[in-house]
């Protein structure tokens, strides 16, 4: 750890391409880190901070080490030293990003040791636990923000908690809900403790397990029909595959910043998510715990999965033989998992809902049919729907996904040579999805979209659950229904007829065969 402004790379790093240029980057980090975490976990940290920059630079370095070859030279360390001292000057937009990103991971990982130790009683109190302290942190979960994103804590006791750095109260209001379900049905849908403290919230960790019986599986098919309907109540959005843990008998669904959601004004917009994609509006599919396959939206991004569907094949640029004069960026095929923690396993194998459809589907009717029995309780103040009320909410505008790509696009030299040239194209590729509609109308919002990706952050939207605007510009009403207002419309919505269109969406979904 004493080599790095040396070049010398360790056996820990070999395989990060560039990890010798990376290192200067990351220097301060491993000073500025508090000291209650150990050598080993501060390592780890360090290597996920190398490893995100080197994916951030690798296409510029990369290209700059074929120049410095066709040049005639041969000798990595002289390339590396080169880079060091030019880095800055030559795409002073990487080195900003880079010195960035350090920063604000450094602030985010010091954060959660301060906060922990600010709520260290009432974490043992809401969580039920002795005398513990932080002994590691996998700090690359979730979609970063201001270099901050959910962070999964390990504790001495072998415990582990979620850091969430956002409000996390939306999570109390939807165990609300859920309980309210469970006890109308002598149900037990599983919930999980959360502490909310304001800005940021501390979170149990919910363990992928594996089912014990034929029974088990049934009855975790059920439930999760019970919760699509739930879901469908709450209006939720993004409950896609990393979203939904598969706990033994239980789905769970993790993720609740989205579980309530406003309704877009018709006629503002005519290019949304859902319009892109056909999805039905009032629909089973708007929450993306299933999918259908005439729909846009993609079979890999369902919550809970599709027969058959184990993984999807893409082609991708890789680096191989890193930190070597023969490096060199080549496709290879690129194997990503799809059925994992959010499908239910037995006996070794991956379950899916083919021979438990009538599980399911007996499990969303049982849900249904009590909301349609009791619209009036719900809609009355004594309702599980008033916990909602005044709730912040996170608003996805474009699926993040989306801004990925885009980010990712940016990574030239060309791009990152100039912060000008940068922001122009940036900006140009965030305003095709404004073309042929009122630009001015929209400008806040491309306006936000840009302000924060010049950060290389993903841009969130917040509102709150009472309100029709969103907190950028209060003075023009983009929803026509707010959170609670959506979910009371949905309540109207339920009827015999419309249960039977959410059972055939529900029977396409099964009966997707997948590859």
């Amino acid at each position: 750890m004493n080599n790095l402004s040396t070049g010398f790379i360790s056996k820990n790093f070999e395989t990060i391409p560039f990890a010798a240029i990376i290192f200067p980057y990351t220097a301060c980090f491993l000073e500025e880190i508090k000291l209650e975490l150990s050598d080993k976990a501060k390592e780890k940290l360090h290597f996920e901070l190398v490893k995100e920059l080197s994916s951030l630079s690798e296409i510029i370095l990369q290209q700059s080490l074929d120049s410095f070859i066709l040049e005639g030279n041969t000798e990595i360390e002289v390339f590396n030293a080169k880079m060091n001292q030019s880095l800055a000057i030559d795409f002073p937009v990487l080195d900003h990003l880079m010195k960035q990103k350090t920063a604000n991971f450094s602030r985010h990982i010091n954060k959660i040791l301060t906060r922990f130790n600010t709520d260290y009683e009432s974490i043992k109190a809401v969580f039920k636990l002795s005398e513990v302290k932080i002994i590691d942190i996998d700090a690359s979960l979730g979609d970063g923000h201001n270099g901050e994103g959910t962070a999964l804590i390990h504790l001495s006791n072998e415990t582990k908690l979620i850091y969430k750095p956002r409000n996390i109260n939306l999570t109390r209001s939807y165990n609300a809900l859920i309980n309210w379900i469970n006890q109308k049905l002598k149900l037990d849908l599983k919930t999980f403790q959360a502490l909310d403290c304001g800005e940021y919230g501390w979170l149990e960790f919910v363990n992928n397990e594996e089912i014990n019986s034929e029974n088990d599986l049934e009855e975790y098919y059920y439930k999760a029909g019970a919760l699509l309907a739930a879901v469908y109540l709450l209006g939720s959005k993004d409950c896609h595959r990393e979203n939904v843990i598969a706990s033994g008998k239980n789905p769970v669904i993790i993720d609740h910043e989205t579980i309530i959601q406003p309704f877009l004004s018709n006629g503002l917009i005519n290019n949304s998510w859902d319009d892109q994609c056909k999805i039905p509006n009032l629909s089973v599919l708007e929450n993306a715990l299933i999918v259908n396959d005439d729909t846009g939206v993609p079979i890999h991004f369902a919550g809970y999965g599709v027969r058959n569907s184990l993984q999807v094949t893409e082609l991708e640029k890789r680096i191989v033989n890193p930190n070597t004069i023969n490096s060199k960026r080549v496709t290879r095929f690129l194997f990503t998992k799809i059925a994992e923690n959010n499908i239910p396993k037995f006996k070794g194998h991956y379950i899916f809902p083919t021979n438990y459809s009538n599980s399911f589907l007996e499990g969303f009717s049982v849900v249904y049919d009590l909301f349609s029995n009791h619209k009036e309780e719900l809609k009355s103040f004594n309702s599980p729907i008033e916990l909602f009320k005044n709730q912040e909410v996170r608003y996805v505008w474009r699926p993040t996904f989306i801004y990925f790509k885009i980010l990712k696009f940016m990574r030239t030299a060309a791009l990152m040579s100039s912060f000008e040239v940068y922001n122009a194209k940036l900006e140009e590729l965030l305003s095709k999805a404004y073309a042929g509609q009122n630009m001015e109308m929209y400008k806040f919002i491309f306006d936000f979209e840009l302000q924060q990706m010049l950060k290389g952050d993903i841009p969130i939207f917040s509102l709150n659950s009472q309100d029709n605007f969103l907190t950028c510009k209060e003075s023009f009403k983009i929803f026509e229904f707010n959170c609670i207002e959506n979910i009371k419309r949905r309540i109207d919505t339920i009827s015999p007829e419309h249960k039977k269109e959410q059972l055939e969406f529900i029977n396409r979904w099964i009966n997707i065969k997948g590859s």
